[in-house]
């Protein structure tokens, strides 16, 4: 008896490369929207990649110590920790690990640029926001073991 063709079996075929297959992409999404989380996680698993998701700065660096990632979407405007402290956070502490600001505000400062690796706007296209997330996973090769604990000066982060 035949199994049906389910999303596990189109998510293998695309991440077969030159005939073997690979391990499945995970990324972590951080976004103070709740509702679109669940959006965003349906949007990146279309690409064939596994999507943890936070709904707070400190939540999400939690899951990016305790997960091997291959890639961070961040949204810029959070309460208690903006994408930029995040950002920053995550490149002091995993620097090859690519992050994309995913944000809604026309009014970034420039410095935050500093900390990502591609920034794509809330009201962009989809393509767009799926080319980002792409171009990062195939760039990005190879992240170090997740540390236990992540500390910013006075602030500890566990």
């Amino acid at each position: 008896m035949k199994r049906p063709r389910g999303l596990a079996t189109r998510q293998r075929r695309r991440l077969r490369q030159n005939g073997s297959a690979t391990q499945l992409k995970t990324l972590i999404w951080i976004d103070d929207y709740e509702p679109g989380l669940t959006v965003y996680q349906a949007l990146a698993e279309s690409l064939g990649v596994r999507v943890l998701t936070a709904s707070s700065g400190k939540a999400g660096l939690v899951l990016v110590a305790s997960h091997r990632a291959d890639a961070v979407i961040v949204d810029y405007e959070m309460p208690v920790m903006n994408g930029e402290a995040v950002a920053k956070l995550i490149k002091a502490n995993w620097p090859e690990l690519p992050v994309i600001l995913f944000s809604g505000s026309s009014l970034l400062p420039g410095r935050v640029k500093h900390f990502v690796d591609a920034v794509c706007d809330k009201a962009g296209s989809r393509d767009s926001l799926l080319s980002a997330i792409q171009r990062v996973l195939v760039t990005k090769d190879h992240q170090p073991p997740p540390i236990s604990e992540v500390s910013s000066g006075q602030q500890r982060i566990a």
